[in-house]
């Protein structure tokens, strides 16, 4: 029995580390369902966020884009000379055309010079613009009224 008993204590040894590896099993499996259910509470959390704001920048796109009114409006700033009174049109919430109704007291040089900003006006869709050069104050005078009359047209 003696010869016996040696086996017996290694295969009950033998059994209850395989008893203890079977339950660690289990609960690394258990710790892993838990893991892989927070990571899909995680990724359905920033779907969800990602999805508001991408309604929130969409939202603020639109009321950007719709921050001005179509039609035309009438704009007057101090030139040179002078008040210089724009007309700008608005088509589609974007600034299409800048005209030039009064510059009466403009020296015509300096206002030659001043009109270059119209253009980059239009394409910057803001009277927000570089001036130019030797044409300060008609410079300030335009953008001055193309500012007042996209106030008028954002009202």
């Amino acid at each position: 029995m003696k010869k016996h008993w040696n086996f017996i204590i290694r295969a009950v040894n033998l059994l209850l580390i395989l008893a203890v590896l079977w339950q660690y099993q289990q609960v690394a499996l258990v710790r892993a369902d838990a893991v892989s259910a927070r990571q899909k509470e995680i990724d359905e959390a920033n779907a969800w966020n990602t999805s508001v704001l991408q309604a929130q920048q969409a939202a603020e796109e639109a009321e950007a884009e719709s921050g001005l009114k179509d039609g035309t409006y009438e704009g007057t700033g101090l030139g040179f000379g002078d008040d210089i009174t724009v007309q700008i049109t608005i088509s589609g919430g974007q600034m299409t055309d800048i005209t030039v109704l009064q510059h009466d007291g403009e020296d015509k040089p300096y206002y030659t010079q001043a009109l270059t900003m119209l253009d980059k006006m239009l394409t910057a869709q803001t009277g927000d613009v570089d001036l130019v050069s030797g044409a300060t104050l008609t410079c300030e005078g335009l953008r001055d009224a193309v500012q007042d009359a996209l106030g008028k047209a954002a009202a």
